[in-house]
């Protein structure tokens, strides 16, 4: 029986299919591949690369931080930011990493520190990362 996976976003659902044959997620302690018949988990994903195998073709999607729940044969995705790596620009991912770089950068040397400002921006920063690491991998 084949795999469900659904990726959803706050700006609703980024990716859906319903005959996957395996499923690689970035987690918290490495890499995990989920098969059919995998066990019941849920687990913390970090930014980083979900590599899709369905009918022979692989198909690769950068993340944000987020959460996975194996239930049966139905994994869920709940993450801040998903793309396709095919809609990946390289250009815009330097851009968008050196611009969280900054911002880093600014609110570090304030007296003030924006603790969750900066745990934002890290977020934005490794999100680039991921994007650029798929893209450069897939290319």
């Amino acid at each position: 029986m084949p795999l469900t996976l659904e990726i959803v976003t706050p700006d609703g659902v980024a990716w859906h299919g319903e005959s996957v044959d395996s499923v690689t997620l970035p987690t918290e302690s490495g890499e995990i591949g989920v098969l059919p018949g995998h066990i019941p988990l849920i687990t913390i994903l970090r930014a980083g690369e979900i590599s899709v195998s369905a009918n022979g073709k692989t198909e690769s999607l950068a993340i944000a931080d987020g959460h996975a729940r194996i239930m049966g044969d139905v994994i869920s995705v709940l993450s801040e930011a998903a793309i396709n790596v095919e809609n990946v620009n390289l250009e815009e991912v330097e851009k968008e990493h050196r611009a969280a770089l900054e911002a880093m950068e600014l609110e570090l040397a304030k007296s003030n520190i924006d603790e969750e400002e900066i745990r934002r921006l890290e977020s934005i920063a490794r999100y680039s990362i991921a994007k650029k690491l798929a893209k450069t991998k897939r290319s």
